[in-house]
């Protein structure tokens, strides 16, 4: 008999079948549960408030707001909240702003169940996941815009939440560039 908590999950989506989806897989694992679904922000806000899940599954592209904007209202409301971007968007400048914003992990909806579960469990003890496909989008997005080797390999290890000062001892960078990158992600990730 497992005594472990099992992990209530929040999935926003605005595509039902996804929604379904994503939630059959969960609820398949004996640790998760789904404990609500919404296809819009305003809907994920409401559940949030009364389901007080331990994960929130956030799509980018929803009907009424982002959800990189939505991830930022739903923190305000708790500082224990964890959250998963689950996307098809390709990523880029939205990578930084998810990390940014809250997000402890940002995955593609073309990523695997594991990578899934992993994910879920690691954010809901506080940790990030940094997924393999966010590293080949920010190295293709290193190499379109011109990013110096050093900034986007801060920007890894602020992901992976590394403290500031370590990032600056471990990649021999200034303090104040290392804040400078972590406030303004954009000008880091955006591409120009």
């Amino acid at each position: 008999m497992d005594l472990s908590p099992t992990i209530k999950v929040l999935v926003v989506d605005d595509h039902p079948q996804v929604r379904s989806g994503i939630s059959a897989i969960v609820n398949y694992q004996d640790d998760l549960e789904v404990v609500g679904q919404a296809g819009t922000a305003a809907e994920a806000i409401a559940l949030f408030e009364s389901l007080g899940p331990d994960v929130t599954l956030v799509d980018l592209g929803l009907p009424d707001l982002g959800g990189i904007e939505l991830i930022t209202i739903l923190r305000a409301k708790s500082a224990t909240a964890r959250f998963i971007v689950l996307t098809a968007n390709a990523g880029g400048a939205e990578i930084a702003k998810a990390l940014h914003a809250g997000a402890h992990a940002f995955l593609f909806k073309d990523g695997t169940s594991t990578e899934l579960f992993t994910a879920i469990r690691k954010a809901s003890t506080g940790g990030r996941f940094p997924s393999d496909a966010v590293d080949y989008s920010a190295d293709s997005i290193a190499a379109r815009t011109g990013l110096m080797a050093r900034a986007r390999d801060v920007m890894k290890w602020i992901w992976r939440g590394h403290s500031k000062s370590l990032i600056a001892d471990e990649a021999g960078a200034a303090a104040d560039m290392v804040k400078s990158h972590a406030k303004h992600p954009d000008g880091i990730w955006g591409q120009r």
